[in-house]
């Protein structure tokens, strides 16, 4: 029988078999290859972000489909995949939408589930079932690993469909850990300055290798972005440490009529924010989650090796518990399966 890692209770995961899946109208089974461990996954295992338990979690996931529920496109079926992690309408080709998808609004669907986070077990597990309408197709050639960075990545590139910036714009990246290296990454892609701010030495230099320009630790952070921009601040700055004084840290460096965009999901609220010098400098408050998977895999197709490089570590989905323990100690997990 399949095995699966259940979150039973905050820092409480218990590996148990249980029947192989089906999949419903509309749903596929996929064998799960690899699971990525994310800083949601770790804020639901400790308990900061709260849901409904017990609750398999995981949705950074590569496999195969195996299992087809009615309705599904035979086409799909051996397939190696990935699939987007909100479970909406129109994943699900309802004849009827509720009113965000009928907006094409889907992932604020209002009937939604969360692959691995809101009533929908996710891929900490041997197989995982989802709606044929999230699926993607792998690259040729892209194995199962590296694809787990698919969610992530597409999350990072999302930073800059939320909050639009032109070419030689300067964006500072706080937190370059799991995510936010990526989104110094996706910012150089798209032609940006980036500059990151970590306490860590190692993340600043692998920050350099992703294409920051440069890399401060955050007692450097005020007086150096306001030497690169004649003392106004950077055009955004992205908030991916992961705490709750991120943004407050954010706002000290964004240039009046900038933008923060906010990326960390602690599951808990910021402390001390100057909600006063959000209005006088006329600052833009941006969240952004879920993203575009097909550049995602686009780019992983065009720097498996670099992007590769980036997960630190294996473990087999046997060990979810210790994985989940560590994982914040590095910089990315994969849990394999099978």
């Amino acid at each position: 029988m399949p095995v699966a890692a259940k979150l039973t209770a905050p820092r409480t995961v218990e590996i148990a078999r249980r029947p192989p899946l089906q999949p419903g109208p509309m749903e596929v089974v996929v064998g799960v290859e690899a699971a990525g461990i994310c800083g949601t996954d770790l804020a639901l295992f400790r308990g900061d972000y709260p849901v409904p338990l017990p609750l398999v979690p995981g949705h950074e996931f590569a496999g195969t489909v195996r299992k087809l529920g009615s309705g599904v496109d035979p086409a799909w079926l051996g397939r190696r995949v990935t699939a987007e992690i909100n479970n909406t309408c129109l994943a699900y080709h309802r004849p009827k939408l509720c009113s965000a998808c009928a907006r094409s609004l889907p992932s604020h669907c209002l009937d939604r589930t969360v692959t691995g986070i809101i009533r929908h077990d996710g891929a900490f597990a041997d197989e995982i079932a989802v709606p044929a309408g999230a699926l993607h197709t792998l690259p040729d050639g892209l194995d199962a690993v590296t694809a787990a960075l698919a969610e992530p990545l597409a999350a990072a590139l999302e930073t800059f469909v939320m909050s639009p910036a032109a070419k030689g714009d300067l964006v500072v990246v706080l937190g370059p850990g799991r995510l936010g290296v990526l989104i110094v990454f996706a910012a150089r892609q798209k032609g940006l300055r980036v500059v990151a701010i970590s306490r860590s030495e190692q993340k600043r230099a692998r920050s350099l290798a992703f294409g920051a320009e440069a890399a401060f630790a955050p007692h450097q952070a005020i007086e150096a972005i306001h030497a690169m921009t004649g003392g106004m601040g950077a055009d955004i700055v992205v908030d991916a440490t992961g705490h709750t004084e991120g943004l407050t840290q954010a706002l000290k460096l964004v240039r009046p009529r900038g933008t923060l965009a906010a990326k960390t999901t602690c599951g808990l609220p910021p402390e001390g924010f100057d909600l006063t010098r959000l209005v006088v400098d006329e600052i833009r408050l941006q969240g952004s989650r879920c993203g575009p998977f097909t550049p995602a895999l686009k780019l992983l197709a065009r720097h498996p090796e670099k992007l590769r490089g980036l997960i630190t570590s294996t473990r087999p989905l046997a060990e979810a518990q210790e994985a989940l323990c560590t994982a914040d100690q590095e910089n990315k997990v994969v849990l394999i399966s099978g």
